[in-house]
């Protein structure tokens, strides 16, 4: 019994058994999917009924209002005292349009005067809707479906004002449609037996009902699944749903014209039976048929068992479910017998070979693709596309050749992988191989343009020199697809292969395609190449002379606006200089255009030559060149002329003839002559037109309304010599306290006693310090002499602070703070004795710097100010961080504040800020009483000003200090609790 229920045979009944119930769902998927055809279907028709109906209403209404509308122009009905003749007029109309149940016109109380319909008692309709809405409106009125009083019949009304000569309502004329229309619909549009129509408000009220409307007008469907269906849609729709009968139908439903707005329905339903009859009938059909089937199924494998399959069936088995997870050397284990199981075995075998291979292809197609994708150059796609080809997909070598355009049209070696020597063995092998006249695989497909394919390659007669080669590399077939690239072979990929016949169609066309994605790629790397090359020589011609190779106009503009940026960040001075050529026209008249063009290179080199690092040097135009360098003054950028015009007094040899050239050069200065680029060039430009007329080597800009060059030369140098003679000296402004008006320190301002103009104030040497280089030394002079001045009064008894004011030039002094300790030493200066100022435009020049030189300064214990502090520069996050004891309001907020409520705003503020940062407060510029007094009021600590006393010597300073000059204001009714300051 065991044998037998483990038997072949009753494998293959449950088998067949297994087989037949997917064929019993499928019926009954079929089924279910019929029934649910038939479903739509029904709903699909019911609810065409639904729209026509609802159509028809419409055009019923159109057709109503156009009546009523004349009936209500008829004299007969218009006069209510009519009576007979309005009726006969009524009941000709209802003749003619039998549809309507009744025609009748009505007072303006509703009180009904005529009918088509006799009354049999008086009626009054001034309480429905269509009446209501006809008055309200004085047009058309539509009401609702209903039983009429007059007709007492399911029906909706229409009502329509009869309007006098001023378009007052005088009347209402009323028609009454019938709904037996409706009951048409069923008969005339094929809808199943048992179909109905029927008509309900939304509280569920059955208004009209089609066929047998005795019956069921007036009962309700209040809670019924339909009603819930139409509520919760308040719109079109359908549902299946039980009827009041207890059947099941299909019903479709929308809302009607005729009462308030969504509230009568219209719904057609088809009983489910009938809708779901032909699919019934389908279902029990198909089941026989299926039972009849699998009974004759059964028995064929009850016979047919006799044959044993079972054996190869699973061993069949196996070897797919192997090859399915990619395993395709299963064939291995198949038997190849005769007869059927045989040659499915040899299928098995064959098939799982052509899958390897054609899984192979795809890898290679798809990994060429992603190469392609993320090649940025030829060499490299080629070596990346031979390594995927052996490494990732698994053949045993490949080979890229390119089709050389040398005179011996040789192959050259581009890339490999699998190759025994690498690429060198490979140049080697093809060093003699000629792809225009060779008969090898790979100079046959570039020739030919077309695939070569050698399946045997030990009997190949075109692959004999590379038999051993071959043999050596394990491999038996192989495949040449050549690259074309924009329409012609540039090359060959060769592929090997370890097993013979690899290479069928489909694996041809899939490595076809990968080759083809190849010749894209490559022929965009070019392109991009190519482009990028152009957009180079475009970028060149563009900003470069082709003559000189120099910069252009254009070039020169933009790196002139760079340089002036950097300049402008590092205080540097620049030199724009115009060189022109004098004898360029003789020359190119007396030796040719080439001559002059050779000459012009010549002269480019010669100065190029000359320049020093950094310099910008361009040709701007025919014989004129553009020079822009760092310079550190004005006698540097006559250096720089001067050695341009040298380097030109050599003769040039031009055809053989030694020729002298000349040169007139234009100098303008950054800053002094312009601070943007189109300012200094022009500038230059006018220096060297006048450089010309006055027959100068070279010349430079001079302003009209500044003083002479040569004197502001003759200052530098007087300047630099007063400082040796010693023709300087320092005037002290004296600073008090606010808190108790004592003298608490003195500012050093620097004057010039000048042998020939007298005593010069600073505004006429400083600037002129700073652009000749000299602030740095004059700076040192101030120091030594404020400290030796100090150290005077305080042998003398009188201590006194000193402050000296540092420029940014003096910030970017590398030797500044050993230069002020060297002097702090030498006069043997007490702590707090030197007070140094600051602007914050020079701090923020370059505030890293500044920031570490002044904490080295507070570190020696010289007290650090901030001068002309709110002008603008620093920002509150960098003022916390600079080590400093005190900041000074600028002046101009100070001079202004009683009469200028924003410059008091500003130095109230000031003096709140510098107070929460723990910092003294300093204003500056004080010139009288009402200033003073204001200041106090708002706990300024310093006052510095000409209310106070002006610059004095220092003997007069001394001087004013004994007499007691100085009377302070009675400072404790001003005096306000401060705010406490920081420790620093």
């Amino acid at each position: 019994m065991k044998q037998f229920a483990t038997g072949l045979r009753v494998r293959l009944l449950l088998l067949v058994a297994f087989a037949v119930i997917p064929a019993f769902g499928f019926i009954g998927y079929t089924a279910i999917s019929e029934r649910h055809a038939a479903t739509a279907r029904a709903e699909s028709n019911a609810m065409n009924v639904v729209r026509l109906a609802t159509r028809e209403q419409s055009q019923w209404i159109a057709g109503t209002r156009q009546l009523l509308f004349a009936v209500s122009k008829l004299s007969a009905v218009r006069d209510p005292r009519a009576g007979a003749e309005c009726k006969r007029v009524l009941a000709q109309l209802r003749t003619l349009h039998p549809d309507y149940m009744t025609l009748g016109a009505a007072t303006l109380d509703g009180n009904v005067y005529c009918s088509a319909q006799p009354l049999t008692r008086p009626t009054n309709i001034g309480n429905h809707a269509y009446f209501v809405r006809a008055m309200q409106s004085r047009d058309f009125g539509i009401g609702d479906y209903e039983i009429g009083r007059i007709t007492n019949g399911g029906s909706i009304t229409f009502g329509h004002a009869v309007l006098d000569d001023k378009g007052s309502a005088q009347a209402i004329v009323f028609a009454v449609l019938d709904m037996a229309w409706l009951n048409q619909l069923v008969t005339t549009q094929g809808l199943p037996p048992g179909s109905t129509v029927t008509v309900l408000d939304s509280g569920g009220a059955i208004l009209g009902h089609y066929p047998e409307p005795e019956k069921w007008i007036g009962k309700s469907l209040r809670g019924s699944p339909v009603l819930s269906a139409i509520l919760k849609r308040q719109g079109e729709g359908t549902t299946a749903a039980q009827w009041l009968d207890g059947a099941m139908r299909v019903h479709a439903f929308a809302p009607i014209e005729g009462g308030r707005a969504g509230a009568l329905y219209l719904s057609v339903s088809i009983p489910e039976a009938s809708a779901l009859a032909v699919a019934n009938s389908s279902f029990q059909q198909n089941l026989v048929l299926l039972f009849i089937i699998a009974g004759l199924v059964f028995a064929a494998a009850w016979f047919g068992s006799q044959v044993f399959v079972l054996k190869p069936v699973v061993g069949l088995t196996n070897v797919a479910r192997r090859i399915r997870s990619g395993d395709f050397t299963a064939t291995a284990e198949l038997s190849h017998g005769s007869g059927e199981i045989g040659e499915l075995s040899r299928a098995f075998e064959e098939m799982a070979g052509a899958l390897y291979r054609t899984n192979r292809a795809h890898k290679t197609l798809s990994e060429t693709k992603q190469a392609v994708l993320r090649a940025t150059e030829e060499p490299v796609l080629l070596s990346e596309i031979c390594r995927l080809i052996v490494r990732q997909v698994g053949y045993r070598g490949a080979l890229i050749g390119y089709a050389a355009e040398d005179e011996r049209r040789t192959l050259q070696a581009m890339a490999q992988d699998g190759f025994l020597g690498g690429i060198a063995a490979l140049k080697k092998t093809w060093e003699n191989v000629s792809w225009a006249e060779g008969s090898g695989p790979t100079a046959t497909a570039i020739r030919t343009g077309k695939p070569y394919v050698a399946q045997h390659l030990m009997t190949d007669p075109n692959f004999v020199p590379w038999r051993e080669d071959a043999m050596r590399h394990g491999v038996e077939s192989l495949a040449v697809f050549p690259i074309p690239v924009d329409g012609r072979v540039v090359g060959a990929l060769a592929i090997y292969a370890v097993e013979p016949n690899a290479f069928e169609p489909q694996e041809l066309n899939l490595l076809t395609e990968a080759v083809q994605d190849l010749s894209v790629g490559i022929a965009l790397l070019r392109a991009r190449l190519e482009r990028s090359r152009a957009n180079a020589t475009i970028e060149r011609m563009a900003h470069y002379d082709r003559l000189t190779g120099l910069p252009n106009h254009a070039l020169f503009e933009e790196r002139l606006r760079r340089v002036l940026s950097e300049a402008r960040s590092f205080d540097r001075q620049l030199a724009a200089l115009i060189v022109d050529l004098n004898r360029l026209r003789d020359i190119n008249d007396a030796f040719g255009f080439h001559r002059g063009d050779q000459m012009l290179k010549e002269v480019a080199a010669r100065i190029s030559a000359i320049l020093r690092p950094g310099a910008v040097f361009a040709r701007m135009r025919g014989d004129e060149f553009a020079v822009l360098c760092r310079v550190e003054d004005a006698n540097d950028a006559e250096s720089v002329a001067l050695q341009i015009l040298d380097g030109m007094n050599a003769p040039f040899s031009i055809g053989g003839v030694r020729v002298d050239i000349a040169a007139t050069i234009g100098v303008s200065l950054y800053p002094q002559d312009g601070k943007d680029g189109q300012q200094l060039m022009r500038h230059a430009d006018v220096a060297m037109h006048e450089a010309k007329k006055a027959a100068k080597r070279y010349a430079f800009y001079r302003r009209e309304q500044d003083e002479d060059r040569a004197q502001r030369l003759a200052m530098v140098g007087e300047l630099r010599r007063a400082l040796e003679a010693n023709e300087l000296t320092l005037y002290y402004q004296p600073k008090v306290s606010m808190r108790d008006g004592r003298v608490c320190g003195a500012e050093a301002l620097v004057r010039w006693i000048h042998p020939e103009r007298g005593m010069l104030p600073p505004d006429e040497f400083i600037s002129l310090a700073e652009y000749s280089g000299l602030i740095r030394p004059l700076t040192d002079w101030v120091i030594g002499a404020a400290l030796r001045q100090s150290s005077l009064w305080r042998s003398k008894g009188l201590v006194l602070p000193v402050a000296v004011n540092l420029s940014a030039h003096n910030l970017r002094d590398g030797a500044l703070v050993q230069k002020i300790e060297h002097l702090l030493t030498e006069w043997d200066a007490k702590p707090g004795s030197l007070e140094l100022e600051i602007t914050e435009g020079a701090m923020m020049e370059d505030p890293e710097g500044a920031l570490d030189i002044l904490k080295r300064l507070r570190e020696m214990g010289i007290l650090l100010f901030i001068d002309d502090f709110g002008t603008g520069y620093s920002s509150l996050g960098y003022l916390k961080k600079l080590p400093v004891d005190a900041v000074k309001i600028d002046k101009s907020f100070v001079i202004d504040m009683t009469e200028d409520p924003d410059s008091e705003a500003i130095v109230r503020t000031t003096i709140s800020l510098g107070h929460e940062l723990g910092l003294k407060v300093v204003a500056e510029g004080i010139e009288n009483r009402t200033v003073f007094d204001r200041l106090a009021t708002l706990n300024c600590d310093v006052a510095q000003g000409y209310f106070i006393s002006k610059p004095l010597p220092s003997e007069a300073l001394e001087l004013w200090m004994r007499e007691g000059s100085w009377d302070p204001p009675d400072l404790k009714k001003q005096e306000k609790p401060r705010s406490r300051a920081r420790v620093k």
